[in-house]
């Protein structure tokens, strides 16, 4: 039987994660934090930046602007790793995923990069949805590129239902932004942290790979809903918002203006319109086998969130 052992050197390896205060990293982080010891954490706000000096001491914090065509270099300078994680819709996205690319080949080259794991979407395929089309490209750019990569694509996340708001409420309302007879596959961002660690800590096991991932579902938002109202005690109404409302509330919620660049706003718009007719749909499998268990279901998540909720109150 062959041993298939991995080149990690967790003392010595320079890790980068982008997008370090985001969601998708602040899932992984407290998975890797205490064995990688080199980690180099960008960011780009200065709350951000604060923030991760403090939870993460001995991390080097970069705060920087993706955009910015010259700064991948000086991310990846010395690096071994990168866990690429882009912000969402944001301008020129596809061009942000070339431009580190490009600066990964180039480390390549004097010898320290290893590995990139870039964090996409779930159906790249899908390019009526222009994030889609754009991950798609990068994706391509990257298997082209002569580098050891791992693609994750991640689906739906779960932290998006606000379960907060519906404790709160005496009368709860739920106001979907798209048809909430559509069903929808999820991704719990534990389980997507977990996956995530595995695939940096076994490195060449994981090289040339692409990983849909999906914790439960296919379910849609009248399921959702009944499962609260009930774990909650208190009926949830649903209603669904008008196209022009979803469309304000996602720019709002993303860049916290509707003044925004064009193609930001066409790809709000696009995944709106997608998601009202065809959802997003994917299998568990793979999530399965990759965690070694039985991945993350809606109703689990929904609990531990409730019981969270009501610790913080107490």
């Amino acid at each position: 039987m062959t041993i298939s052992m991995s080149s990690v050197d967790h003392a010595n390896d320079l890790l980068v994660i982008t997008c370090a205060s985001g969601k998708q990293a602040s899932a992984l982080l407290p998975c890797i934090a205490k064995q990688w010891r080199r980690l180099r954490l960008v960011c780009h706000s200065p709350a951000s930046e604060d923030r991760l000096k403090k939870e993460y001491p001995e991390a080097e914090v970069i705060r920087t602007d993706l955009g910015l065509p010259r700064e991948p270099e000086r991310i990846l300078k010395d690096a071994a790793v990168i866990y690429h994680v882009e912000p969402p819709f944001a301008h020129r996205q596809a061009v942000m995923g070339f431009n580190m690319i490009d600066a990964a080949r180039k480390v390549a080259k004097e010898g320290t990069f290893k590995h990139f794991v870039y964090a996409s979407v779930l159906n790249t395929q899908l390019r009526k949805m222009i994030h889609h089309d754009q991950r798609l490209q990068v994706e391509e750019y990257l298997m082209e590129s002569e580098l050891n990569y791992t693609i994750l694509q991640s689906t739906h996340f779960m932290f998006l239902f606000p379960v907060a708001p519906m404790l709160a409420q005496e009368n709860p309302v739920y106001m979907a932004n798209w048809n909430p007879n559509v069903p929808f596959s999820f991704l719990a961002l534990s389980d997507l942290g977990e996956v995530g660690a595995k695939v940096l800590n076994e490195r060449e096991k994981h090289y040339a790979a692409q990983y849909p991932l999906v914790s439960d579902g296919p379910l849609n938002y009248h399921q959702i809903c009944g499962m609260v109202s009930q774990e909650i005690g208190k009926q949830i109404q649903l209603k669904q918002k008008t196209y022009e409302e979803s469309v304000e509330g996602f720019l709002m919620r993303l860049f916290g203006s509707l003044d925004v660049d064009a193609e930001s706003i066409d790809a709000v718009e696009r995944i709106l319109l997608y998601y009202n007719r065809h959802g997003l749909i994917g299998s568990s499998n793979v999530c399965e086998w990759l965690l070694g268990k039985k991945p993350t279901t809606w109703l689990d998540w929904m609990r531990q969130e409730i019981a969270q909720i009501k610790q913080q109150h107490q």
